[in-house]
């Protein structure tokens, strides 16, 4: 089977650099799920998970990014993200209490920041492309 590079880049390093067989990215219109061969597609990204498959569909990887770029081609496919978290490294408690904190704030900067704390929370419950 046929394999694709994956980068996930985060403003301060490298977080993931192999080849992999399927991701799924969110994009802003949506998901969409990158395969080897794809077309060449830029997007914009909005809050939500990154999933990052073997070749034998089984799910490696999963991270949270707050927002950035996609950048596909037949070959290979970069996000560039705004920052990125590992699915398994969120904690549910720490990121109601943060949503809570950011409710009570009326700045444009803590509106950001809530919205990206609640897609945060969803990413934890979701289900969605847990298994291909």
């Amino acid at each position: 089977m046929a394999t694709i590079s994956f980068d996930l880049v985060s403003p301060e390093n490298l977080i993931f650099n192999d080849e992999v067989g399927m991701i799924i990215v969110p994009g802003k219109d949506g998901d969409f799920g990158v395969l080897p061969g794809h077309s060449k597609v830029m997007s914009s990204l909005r809050p939500g998970r990154v999933m990052v498959y073997g070749e034998d569909k089984n799910l490696l990887k999963a991270f949270f990014v707050s927002g950035g770029f996609a950048e596909v081609n037949p070959e290979k496919c970069i996000v560039l993200a705004e920052s990125v978290d590992e699915i398994n490294s969120l904690e549910k408690s720490s990121i109601e209490k943060e949503i809570q904190n950011l409710e009570n704030q009326d700045t444009e900067t803590a509106k950001e920041q809530l919205t990206i704390s609640k897609a945060k929370l969803e990413s934890l419950s979701s289900t969605f492309y847990e298994k291909i």
